[in-house]
């Protein structure tokens, strides 16, 4: 029974990277499902620095998710409405776009907010640009920010 609980946290963790590139799979919630698995089920002894390392880690990643995209839309001179188009491409991307909706999302939405405004296309698709390089560049962050959560935790239970 132990090999299928571990084999059901190991699963989590792994599935909340597809999260990274999927925002439909809550990643750093997976991640904490695995944690509150195996703290309930064999009882380890982590103490309390342990948790809020990881509550910090885990709102360092949802501070990731809002800056990356829109600190780059920002920098390449893009609207505050730039900005929310970045955050509603990512999030209605998928459904629009499919599978690669994740990435082209928030590409057009960007362009297109800015291009209904009045900024030429040329600047318009250098700004929707802006927010993929954002978008991609965040979501290593959070891959690197998942793997430190994942390592923590293996190293408090086996050292």
């Amino acid at each position: 029974m132990t090999f299928v609980w571990w084999l059901l946290i190991l699963s989590l963790f792994a599935l909340s990277f597809v999260g990274i590139i999927m925002p439909v799979i809550p990643g750093v919630t997976l991640i904490w499902i695995g944690l509150l698995l195996y703290h309930f089920i064999f009882f380890p002894l982590v103490g309390w620095q342990f948790w809020l390392t990881m509550f910090l880690l885990t709102a360092l990643t949802i501070v990731v998710d809002f800056l990356a995209s829109s600190t780059w839309v920002k920098r390449k001179g893009g609207s505050r409405l730039g900005v929310w188009a970045a955050i509603v491409g990512i999030l209605v991307g998928p459904i629009v776009f499919g599978p690669l909706g994740i990435i082209i999302g928030p590409f057009f939405f960007v362009t297109g907010v800015e291009m209904f405004r009045g900024v030429p296309w040329n600047q318009a698709s250098q700004i929707g640009l802006a927010s993929l390089i954002g978008l991609l560049g965040g979501s290593l962050v959070k891959a690197v920010i998942f793997l430190l959560m994942i390592f923590i935790f293996f190293f408090k239970i086996w050292f």
